[in-house]
């Protein structure tokens, strides 16, 4: 029963962010045309990948929860990537770097799935970080919550900084979080500050916005 349970938890929850997936391409030119976010009409064909996302969640070796969360973070990095332009030119050349700091599972998803892809022209390198704050200069940078005394050192050397920060905890935006994960009703979700987001050069897409559980302005 416990396991028919967790089961349909994870069903509804990946099936929730199926059409983040699959609807952030097309969302995304929509925006652009209208000004405005529709819904797109690509459900009924991500229902039949549902299967085969709960089998890749959900491997007999690994933890399952903990597997469905870094499967969900790491196509969440990934799109966010998408839409967020940098504005220093110098972050659009060369190798698009993820930085992660703890979140062994994130990292893993993030080697495996989407590290032959690219952002723009830019090929994406993920990069697992030494647990200090003397972080080197990358696009993203994610913090796991296992790693938050680093935090307050992270936020003072990358101020001003082109990176995007993503953490995992309570009150993240307001110590300078550009995008913050959050568990709503189990589910996997993720709030935005656009303020913090201008100090570090990004500009957040229209869809980005509209998607997030909150935004601070």
């Amino acid at each position: 029963m416990q396991q028919s349970t967790a089961v349909r938890r994870q069903s509804r929850q990946i099936l929730c962010h199926v059409a983040f997936f699959f609807g952030m391409g097309s969302a995304r030119r929509t925006t652009k045309s209208t000004g405005r976010l529709s819904v797109p009409g690509k459900y009924v064909r991500a229902l039949a990948l549902l299967p085969l996302l709960l089998c890749a969640a959900a491997p007999p070796q690994r933890d399952a929860e903990k597997d469905t969360t870094s499967i969900l973070q790491a196509n969440y990095l990934y799109n966010i990537a998408k839409l967020v332009e940098w504005k220093d030119a110098s972050m659009r050349s060369g190798n698009f770097i993820i930085g992660v700091i703890g979140g062994a599972n994130l990292y893993q998803e993030l080697i495996k799935q989407y590290s032959t892809r690219t952002i723009g022209k830019q090929p994406i390198e993920v990069r697992k970080l030494p647990r200090n704050a003397e972080v080197e200069r990358c696009h993203m940078l994610f913090v796991g919550k296992g790693d938050l005394a680093l935090l307050p050192e992270i936020y003072k050397r990358m101020k001003g900084k082109p990176t995007l920060v993503i953490t995992e905890y309570a009150g993240a935006l307001d110590d300078g979080s550009v995008v913050n994960f959050v568990k709503v009703d189990n589910l996997l979700k993720y709030e935005l500050s656009m303020s913090n987001a201008q100090e570090h050069g990004l500009v957040v897409g229209l869809t980005l916005k509209n998607l997030a559980h909150r935004v601070e302005e």
